[in-house]
């Protein structure tokens, strides 16, 4: 098997929380995106990066982070409908209540 380069890893990762995003699985996606910026901030606070690649991975992490407010977003969006699907349903729920219940197969006679 192959060595991979901690950037490699991190792509990995970011690709595997983008894919989380899109199932709508949004807490694993943020955790997901948050390993990764974790481990970019301790690279880079580690300081044994030449100049270019300081520069680099501080735009690596920056896309990061543009991705977790995306994420944080499109999980408020979706709790909001969530929300208010729920608050819908407790608004007729004394309508629901007032109908009749159904027949059952064995009752009809």
């Amino acid at each position: 098997m192959k060595d991979v380069t901690p950037r490699e890893r991190w792509e990995v990762w970011m690709h595997q929380a983008q894919r989380f995003a899109d199932r709508e699985n949004y807490i694993d996606a943020l955790g997901r995106a948050r390993m990764v910026l974790r481990e970019v901030s301790e690279t880079l606070e580690a300081g044994e990066l030449d100049e270019k690649q300081a520069q680099r991975l501080q735009r690596f992490a920056a896309r990061v982070e543009r991705r977790m407010k995306g994420y944080r977003k499109s999980f408020e969006v979706w709790n909001a409908k969530i929300a208010a699907r729920r608050a819908a349903s407790i608004a007729a729920a004394e309508q629901e209540m007032a109908r009749p219940l159904p027949i059952g197969p064995d009752e009809r006679y």
